[in-house]
This record gives structure tokens, C-alpha cells and sequence, in this order.
């Protein structure tokens, strides 16, 4: 059921949007909260492995919990996971079942490769409302030359035995949905998907997604010639600095996730609030040169290929239907 307050929050964000305002009156609904930096992979299409070691750590709880009181008077959802492996993190589904206890729609996204069954049923317990996992690759061979230092065969097991114990728990959260990033000779191998699927039969996997990758603000060479900027593409504004921002795990704040390197801070979540940094000076300019297209300057965004994205009403087209879907109807579930 659509919810009129989820219409109301949409039109509001869509609406300040398209008139390009250089403030917002309302504050972040979606928020990308990072656990921590440190990664057990070394994935091809992932800059983990370039991030400094001194500036690789963990977000320590009380900082998580005073981030999740402020924002749970307005924010619709957190996503706890950024730029690194959230299991690796301690507390994490102490997190989880804080979100929760705050109201918040909450969701993970995990490679797998850490998941155990006693994890599984943390995972299943904790109120979790959307988990995604990260698999790219159909056979052994794919997936770890792109997930370098994953198991296939162990991974696999790992998302099998999670959803078998959903299955036998009754569980319909969390939305649970197997994701798969696009790779140059993904689509060549229809019988080699199709014998993947067949794996997650009578399995409680919600959905399954091919998505396109990303170059993560510039800082990432894509294989995909198809990723390519085409000639005669038109550009348009970004939208996250209109509706969301990112947390670093030592309190940065960045107005986009795919700023991987925080080259665009505004600020530091343990000196200033949300609130005071959603209209400070340096979200108002960068509103303002995305207004006017002035993005040339403008780093990381001048070399992000989401500005450049297919797009309907001003939204990437492959990102429309699950934006609508995340916020409109909530994953479509229900609890048990």
C-alpha cells in the first residue's frame, strides 16, 4: 500500500529538484552511514584497496547511535554500508537493531563471504529490512577474478544456507536480493545465468539484479565501452544533493556516495550537526554550479558518469523504478 506520507516526501524532494532550489527546507531522507573502511576482498571494480591504511577504521557505536537520534526524526532510511565489507564491523547488528528501535528503514549490503549460520540468524532477528549481496560472476572462474579473495563455492553456500534458514523461519524480511554488476561478457552466457538461478529455487531470494557499474566519481577506468560518456549525451544534475548524504566512519560528510574519497566534504558529523551542514555554504555552492551546469571545476562530480545517465524526469533511468519502489511501497513486504 502506498503510503500518502511517502508520496508527500517524494514530491517535496522531486519538486525542489526540478526547480534547482540552492536550499531545502526539509532535511536528508536517505542516508548511507559507513561502519567501517576495512574490506576482506580486493574486488577489480572496487577503490578499497586504494584508500590509505591510516585512513581505514571503524565507526565506534556511541558515534553510530548519536548519528541515528539526530537523524531519526526525518530521515526515512539508512543504508549501513559504504565503501568496505559491513560484517567485518563488530557492532553491526547492534546498528541494525538500533535503526529499528528508532523507526528507521534499514538496509546492508554484504559480498557474503562472512556470513556463517549463527550470523545468518543475527541477520534474520535483528529487524533488518533489506539485505542485498554483492555476486558478480555466474561460475568460479568470473567471480574471483572479480571478487578477488572470495570462494566461489563457499560464498554460494553462505547466501544458500541464509535463505534456507529464512525459508524455515517463515521470514519475509528482510527484502532479500542478489546483485550483479555488468561486466563486458555477462550477457553472453544466458545458459550459464540460467543454471546459476536455477540454484535459489524454492528459496525465499526476492529479486535479481543485473546492475550497470559505476566509476565512482572518475576514480574508477570502467571496462564496459558501453559505460563510456556517448557522444551527444545531455547533462543534468545530480540528484543526491537534494535528498541524501553519506557518513564516513571517522565522521566525514559527503553529499554523495559515489565520492569515494571524500574530495567534496562539508563537514564533520562529530563538529556540526545534519542539520546545520544540509544548507551550509558548501551545499548551497554545489547545488547552485549543479543548478548552472558548472560542473567542469567541480570534483569528483566532473568526471562522474551519473551525470550523464540515461534519465526520466530528471532521475537515472536505472535508478527510477527502485527509487519508486524503495519509497512508495517499502520493498513490498510484510512481516511474519
Amino acid at each position: 500500500m502506498i503510503k500518502i506520507r511517502n508520496i508527500q516526501r517524494i514530491w517535496r524532494i522531486f519538486w525542489n529538484y526540478q526547480k534547482r532550489n540552492e536550499t531545502c527546507s526539509y532535511l536528508p531522507s536517505r542516508l548511507w552511514i559507513e561502519p567501517t573502511a576495512i574490506c576482506n576482498l580486493n574486488c577489480k571494480m572496487c577503490l578499497n584497496s586504494s584508500i590509505p591504511k591510516e585512513k581505514k577504521g571503524r565507526m565506534d557505536l556511541n558515534l553510530f547511535k548519536r548519528i541515528i537520534d539526530e537523524v531519526s526524526g526525518y530521515a526515512y532510511d539508512v543504508n549501513i554500508f559504504h565503501r568496505a565489507e559491513p560484517l567485518t564491523h563488530p557492532d553491526i547488528f547492534e546498528m541494525v537493531k538500533y535503526c529499528k528501535e528508532k523507526g528507521l528503514l534499514t538496509r546492508l549490503h554484504t559480498n557474503g563471504t562472512l556470513l556463517t549460520e549463527k550470523k545468518s540468524y543475527e541477520l534474520l532477528e535483528s529487524g533488518l529490512d533489506l539485505l542485498s549481496f554483492s555476486f558478480d560472476g555466474y561460475d568460479k572462474e568470473t567471480y574471483e577474478s572479480i571478487r578477488v579473495g572470495a570462494d566461489f563455492d563457499k560464498t554460494l553456500n553462505n547466501i544458500l544456507t541464509f535463505l534456507s534458514i529464512k525459508k524455515k523461519l517463515q521470514k519475509k524480511k528482510p527484502y532479500t536480493l542478489l546483485q550483479t554488476i555488468r561486466f563486458q561478457n555477462i550477457d553472453s552466457k544466458p545458459d550459464l545465468a540460467d543454471a546459476f538461478k536455477r540454484k535459489f529455487k524454492n528459496l525465499p531470494l526476492d529479486k535479481f539484479t543485473v546492475r550497470d557499474a559505476h566509476n565512482w566519481g572518475g576514480n574508477m577506468e570502467l571496462e564496459n565501452e558501453n559505460q563510456n560518456i556517448p557522444d551527444g549525451a545531455t547533462y543534468g544534475p545530480c540528484t543526491f544533493p537534494w535528498y541524501a548524504l553519506t557518513i564516513f566512519w571517522d565522521g566525514s560528510v559527503v553529499p554523495c556516495p559515489q565520492d569515494f574519497f571524500a574530495e567534496y566534504c562539508i563537514g564533520n558529523i562529530k563538529d556540526s550537526t545534519i542539520a546545520e551542514m544540509w544548507n551550509n555554504e558548501k551545499m548551497i555552492a554545489l547545488r547552485k554550479k549543479m543548478k548552472k551546469g558548472e560542473y567542469k571545476n567541480l570534483t569528483p562530480c566532473n568526471a562522474c558518469d551519473r551525470i550523464w545517465r540515461k534519465r526520466i524526469f530528471g532521475i537515472p533511468k536505472d535508478y527510477l523504478r527502485s527509487f519508486l519502489s524503495d519509497n512508495l511501497f517499502s520493498y513490498k513486504f510484510k512481516e511474519k
